[in-house]
Parts: structure tokens; sequence; C-alpha cells
């Protein structure tokens, strides 16, 4: 549990999930900046500390509401999450990132080749959209991936009930492949 005051001061992280001076500094420049003459005061809490907690919450998978008080109030934590995921925030930080990775590995910016997966996934929940995978035993959701030689995910997943082939997933995930990257062209 994070122990520190999440001042823009702190030197390193608090938390295994918290961001590092370096990491703060890639990211820092690739969120939205908030524009004083469209409304609202001054905010409460600083990007990093927003990041920070937001983090918290996916890598150790606790609910929202289990946030420690030593971050910042949960609700809070949800609103700036949902709102960068609405208006496409975390997409471009994570298309960003993918560039800078394959350009800092010496590979072309755009990927030219991909890898396509499919993994069924073990669930109660889900409703109509759980499903049953008869290859894998499976009853739950399928996970229908693309990724670049990396490993990279091109942001191209598509979940679906349990009993869809991997077949019609993968048609369904490499149509959205075709409309986001023109480079590829094997996959």
């Amino acid at each position: 549990m994070c122990q520190c005051d999440n001042s823009e001061a702190v030197s390193g992280p608090c938390c295994p999930s918290s961001l590092t001076d370096e990491m703060w500094e890639v990211i820092r420049p690739l969120l939205p900046v908030r524009n004083l003459r469209k409304g609202g005061g001054v905010r409460k809490y600083e990007d990093r500390l927003v990041l920070d907690s937001i983090f918290y919450v996916l890598r150790s998978g606790r609910q929202w509401r289990m946030l420690p008080r030593d971050l910042m109030p949960w609700d809070a934590a949800h609103r700036w999450f949902t709102k960068w995921r609405r208006d496409g925030s975390w997409d471009r930080i994570h298309d960003e990132l993918r560039l800078q990775l394959r350009i800092g590995a010496g590979r072309d910016p755009e990927p030219s080749a991909a890898v396509i997966d499919a993994q069924s996934i073990k669930t109660s929940e889900g409703g109509e959209a759980r499903g049953f995978d008869a290859g894998k035993r499976t009853t739950g959701w399928k996970r229908h991936v693309i990724v670049d030689r990396m490993g990279l995910l091109l942001l191209v997943v598509a979940v679906t009930s349990a009993s869809v082939q991997d077949r019609a997933g993968g048609r369904t995930v490499l149509a959205r492949l075709a409309a986001a990257f023109r480079t590829v062209s094997l996959v």
C-alpha cells in the first residue's frame, strides 16, 4: 500500500504500479491538455496521481472502491479513467507509446506484419455474451487479438462469446486491422 504523499516532488514510485520519474516524463506530454477557457476551475488532483490511482486498480485487479486512501478518492479516479477512455486519450497514448517502442527497437514506425490469436476465458458472468467453446470445453468469453511482430498490441481486440468460432472472430478483427493499419500486409 502506498505510504507517500504523491506530490510532484516524489522521486520514485511508492507502489509497484506507480509511475517512475522516467515513465512520467514519457507519458506527461501525451496527456490531454486542460483548456481553462472551456470551463472548470483548477484541478484538485495532479495527472500523475490520477494515473497512479488508475494503474493501481488495473494492476492489482481490485475494485475501484478499494483504492487506498493515500491515493485519490475512487470516484474521482474512475471518473478520469472513464473520461479519458471516452475521449480517446488512452488510445492516443497507447498508439504513441507503441510508435516510440518500435522506433527505439529500430523498426519501421508502422507495422507490416502481425500475429492473430484467440483465447477462451472461463467466466460465470456475461449473460447472453457468455457461450461454450466445445474445442476447449470452456464456458465464458473469447478474446480475439492481433499483435505486431514485437508482441505489441495493435489495438485490434474483439471480445465475443466463447461459442464464436476462431474463423468468425478472426474476420472481425482482420476487418478492424485493415481499417486501422493499411501498412500490414502479412498476418
